[in-house]
């Protein structure tokens, strides 16, 4: 059998995909599992610390050498993503240049944020489940939130000011690619295609019956309601997730391209090609 270091967030759209996978041995791997936050994802890819890993889209240019991107396993936003969130309702985006709390400096969500409000850099990292909180208590005025918290900061009296993925999709009529699955360069190709085929299998099976995979899913998760997780898992794993596809790596590349860590990277490049 097979060892595979595997990384990925405690997230309900990730639990969700790989929890088939990691559940059946029938597929010859025995995963070695960590769960940690997209941002320690991020760094430890930097660090090349594992097989497979789940990661922000447009940190990747920061690893390409050691890691291909799967066309498998993808979490794409369709009209929504990071939220810009603020404790007051009247909040000047335009003008304000006090302090944001936002996930990570590598995230998808803060290339966003670069890309469209450049103005807003005064920037403070923490935990993404935190920042709600952390604004509603004016540690900041404006916080840049992902995963779950954008199903939840209205419980806290916070307001909504811009939704990163609206303001993409507007802009560049495609997908928003938040998140991606890596594997390590070196792997064989027939492990890399065994892989990708099997993480396809699971997701199949956990979006034709979620059930099963709730116990696991709520056990991980940060958000503990049900109507949340599923909320989650119906905003971002979807039929980019079976298979990015055409369109899907027409988003990624998009994202990338115009990044100034990218040089050039062909999609090709980026993106392992495998076939059942």
């Amino acid at each position: 059998m097979s060892s595979v270091s595997l990384a990925i967030s405690p997230c309900p759209n990730d639990t969700l995909m790989f929890h088939h996978l990691l559940t059946h041995d029938a597929h010859g791997f025995n995963f070695d599992l960590k769960f940690a936050d997209i941002e320690e994802l991020n760094e430890g890819l930097l660090h090349s610390k594992w097989d497979m890993a789940k990661m922000s889209v447009a940190a990747y240019p920061f690893f390409a050498e050691n890691y291909q991107m799967l066309d498998v396993g993808m979490a794409m936003g369709f009209g929504n993503g990071p939220l810009l969130i603020s404790n007051s309702a009247d909040i000047d985006l335009e003008n304000y240049y006090g302090e944001i709390l936002i996930p990570g400096k590598n995230t998808t969500a803060n290339a966003l944020l670069k890309k469209y409000f450049p103005h807003l850099n005064s920037k403070s990292e923490l935990l993404f489940s935190d920042i709600p909180l952390a604004v509603a208590q004016t540690v900041a005025d404006l916080g840049l939130i992902i995963h779950e918290s954008r199903f939840t900061y209205q419980k806290l009296g916070l307001h909504k000011i811009a939704d990163l993925g609206e303001i993409w999709e507007n802009d560049q009529n495609l997908s928003l690619p938040l998140g991606a699955i890596v594997v390590r360069r070196s792997l064989p190709e027939e492990t890399k295609s065994k892989l990708s085929f099997e993480l396809q299998k699971s997701i199949i099976a956990g979006l034709a019956d979620r059930s099963e995979a709730m116990d696991f899913i709520l056990e991980n998760s940060a958000e503990k309601d049900i109507s949340v997780v599923n909320s989650h898992i119906d905003l971002y794993v979807n039929e980019f997730s079976i298979r990015a596809g055409e369109k899907g790596e027409k988003a990624v590349h998009a994202l990338l391209a115009p990044l100034t860590e990218n040089d050039s990277l062909p999609l090709q490049k980026i993106i392992f090609k495998w076939e059942k």
